[in-house]
């Protein structure tokens, strides 16, 4: 069986053994976790999910552990779990958590390739099954692979001019930048033919972020800014929340911004591409703090970043694209 929860971690290639490790050494108090045996995957929840009632679904490849109870009863149930189509507060996006001692493959493999993408591939998201979404600026479509799998088993195309990024939330629809030539961003449910419009933006989003308010973020680097719509609107007017339109390297201004990453505390990471930085933007704040780049001691020069995204731990991932690199901090710094 598995505890059925939205707000959760997903550790990949990781045993029940070493989840349970994880669960007793963590700093960040943990209450529970579910270990999938199937794909090695541990969902690990914390001490917050044992004050709600938590939905036990029968499963035969997966386990629940737990350090805490909840507070209210457990309900087991057999039966499949309707879940709405309308907004979630949760978190979809994938945000494994790594040993200080994790180390990464030097070959990769390749399973997509221009053959099937085509030219300037922009926008990759990965969701907490393992599923990697991948945009084709040049062929103006989005393909999907589930885990383990090197075909594609989706196409997302029609009325696509370039996409530059895109975002999947947690009910399955594909948030498509589509602003290069239609000044839009769209939004495809699962096997729609065409998308719907949900943002109205002046020319391409660089990077797109839904945060767990279901607010959707689109960073414009031709503007130098990035603006915020709440879904559940989509007909109100986009908000600034980081840059003003002009270019610049104070605190408050951007240059070229690029990928973006919003946190559970709707903390704004952005890639300040044009100033080979990463700035950080707390809640409602204009004037945001450098936390990578050439100009902060103890972090790493970063050349012309496109991307950034954070772990199950907080530590940074940054796309340093002008040293054709991927860069990790960690606790001993990067």
């Amino acid at each position: 069986m598995h505890v059925s929860h939205f707000n959760s971690t997903t550790i990949i290639n990781s045993t029940c053994d070493q989840c349970i490790c994880l669960m007793l050494m963590n700093v960040t108090p943990i209450s529970s976790f579910n270990c999938f045996r199937n794909n090695n995957t541990c969902e690990i929840f914390s001490e917050s999910v044992v004050t709600s009632q938590l939905l036990l679904v029968s499963n035969s490849n997966s386990s629940v552990y737990f350090i805490s109870l909840p507070i209210n009863d457990i309900q087991l149930t057999t039966a499949a779990i309707q879940e709405s189509t309308n907004s979630f507060t949760g978190i979809w996006y994938n945000r494994p958590m790594f040993s200080s001692c994790a180390l990464w493959n030097p070959d990769a493999t390749t399973f997509a390739d221009q053959s099937t993408l085509g030219s300037y591939t922009h926008g990759i998201f990965i969701d907490i099954y393992n599923t990697l979404y991948a945009g084709s600026w040049g062929n103006s479509l989005v393909k999907v692979w589930p885990n383990g799998s090197s075909t594609a088993t989706r196409t997302i195309q029609g009325g696509l001019s370039g996409p530059y990024s895109l975002f999947v939330a947690m009910n399955g629809d594909v948030y498509i930048d589509n602003g290069e030539s239609n000044g839009q961003v769209d939004k495809w449910t699962l096997n729609a033919t065409i998308g719907t419009r949900v943002m109205n933006i002046n020319k391409a989003c660089f990077g797109l972020f839904i945060d767990t308010n279901n607010t959707l973020y689109c960073s414009l680097a031709d503007f130098n800014k990035v603006l915020k719509v709440d879904l559940t609107n989509v007909s109100g007017t986009p908000v600034m929340v980081a840059g003003n339109g002009s270019s610049g390297s104070t605190s408050s201004l951007l240059h070229s911004p690029w990928g973006i990453y919003v946190d559970t505390d709707f903390t704004l990471y952005v890639a300040d591409a044009g100033n080979n930085r990463i700035q950080c933007f707390k809640f409602g704040e204009l004037n945001g703090t450098t936390v990578a780049g050439a100009t902060v001691p103890g972090t790493i020069p970063l050349s012309d970043p496109s991307g950034v995204v954070l772990d199950g731990n907080g530590y940074l991932f940054i796309m340093d694209t002008g040293h054709n690199r991927i860069v990790a901090s960690s606790s001993a710094g990067f």
